[in-house]
């Protein structure tokens, strides 16, 4: 019984260690590093924020967006990187609401200017569709998301479609091209924003919907 269980204990270990060194590559012929600049050459990148309370809905955009890439296409799971939102450059449609949430009572634009999000590494990465010139694929985005002066872990789900380097991909810009797309919510209360007492929950949700949309290109 003792020897079973030996074995049994052993196994799991065997298998979790398999399942930490999952490797994955991109295929279709491309190695290596590739370093993917954010750009608006390639197509306007853009996060959408939606905040819905019993109150009021609110909707807005982000476009002061910056960022790289270094993906490991030998070893997806090995990729890293970092991007970067301008706070300033979130727009809800009218100017008041938005120096409100410029202002110290919120996201206080003049102490904390960036939203960051420092990627470490992709999980549970699943291949969708490879053809010749195009890998579309699925995963988690692992790393540090630092807003108002806070810094939390999250793992934000996203789709990455690469394509490689064509005639008809140079009418938008040099290199391989990258579509990143992604949703996740952010709450309010994780990264100690208060707002004015009794807005959240009200007039503001308690958490935020994001949806990202990010274009590269490899340089």
């Amino acid at each position: 019984m003792k020897n079973l269980w030996a074995m049994s204990i052993a196994a799991i270990v065997l298998l979790l260690s398999l399942s930490a060194q999952a490797q994955t590559a991109l295929g279709n012929g491309i190695t290596g590093i590739k370093k993917i600049i954010l750009t608006n050459d390639a197509g306007q990148n853009l996060i959408e924020f939606i905040s819905t309370a019993p109150l009021e809905d609110i909707h807005g955009t982000a476009t002061g967006i910056s960022g790289t890439i270094h993906l490991n296409s030998d070893h997806l799971e090995k990729t890293t990187g970092h991007i970067r939102v301008e706070v300033r450059s979130m727009e809800t449609g009218i100017t008041k609401r938005d120096r409100h949430l410029y202002s110290d009572e919120w996201l206080d634009a003049e102490k904390y200017p960036t939203i960051d999000f420092q990627l470490r590494k992709l999980e549970q990465i699943k291949i969708l569709e490879q053809t010749p010139q195009k890998v579309v694929f699925q995963g988690y985005a692992v790393g540090d998301f630092s807003l108002h002066g806070v810094t939390r872990e999250m793992k934000i789900p996203f789709k990455m479609t690469y394509l490689k380097e064509s005639p008809e991909t140079r009418k938008r810009t040099s290199g391989d091209l990258v579509l990143i797309e992604g949703e996740f919510d952010v709450s309010l209360k994780d990264f100690n924003i208060k707002g004015r007492r009794g807005i959240i929950g009200k007039r503001v949700g308690e958490s935020i919907h994001i949806k990202a949309r990010f274009f590269g290109a490899t340089r």
